[in-house]
């Protein structure tokens, strides 16, 4: 029995230490991962030369600016509860006040109902939901069951996830405007 112990506990050594050193390898690379991902969906929510991570009172952004350095609009990483748990949503709005693009980066909605949030239609280049936000003073942020030109209009059987979206959007973008201006 000592000697089942003696080779289980080896095992385990070598397990945990083979465990240790990919993690050492990989981090770096996992890192770097995420940097891209994080700098490629700034880019799809507001196009800039450049972005500056900020960080005001408790609101974290990041800074967009054109090749002049000039501040051309601000990139605002939201979380909201939807039906499956959290979601973490990028917001970019530019200097007038208007979104310029929102962006789910992970969300655990129920695939073929709140996943619609996400999803993307038959030749479209970004999904149909998200699309709306384009353009849209904060004001205009509001869920509506119906047909709209003005608002956002719900996805039908995920009036949940497109509330939660939309209202984070809203409220985290009108507070960080409130913030600016103080």
């Amino acid at each position: 029995m000592l000697r089942l112990s003696g080779a289980l506990l080896v095992i385990a050594m070598v397990c945990a230490l083979t465990l240790a050193v990919i993690y050492r390898i990989t981090a770096p690379v996992i890192e770097e991962q995420r940097q891209i991902l994080l700098e490629r969906s700034l880019k799809s929510v507001l196009k800039a030369s450049s972005y500056h991570k900020k960080k005001q009172e408790d609101i974290t952004y990041y800074q967009a600016q054109d090749e002049k350095g000039n501040v051309i609009g601000w990139c605002l990483p939201l979380t909201a509860q939807g039906y499956g748990g959290q979601m973490q949503i990028l917001a970019g709005t530019n200097t007038e006040g208007k979104l310029t693009g929102v962006m789910i980066l992970e969300h655990k909605e129920t695939p073929g109902l709140g996943s619609k949030i996400n999803n993307l239609g038959y030749k479209q280049t970004e999904p149909a939901f998200l699309k709306q936000f384009k353009g849209k003073k904060i004001q205009d942020v509001v869920l509506v069951k119906g047909q709209t030109d003005t608002n956002i209009q719900a996805i039908t059987g995920a009036t949940v996830s497109s509330r939660a979206v939309t209202d984070s959007v809203r409220k985290e973008v009108e507070e960080f405007f409130k913030k600016r201006q103080q």
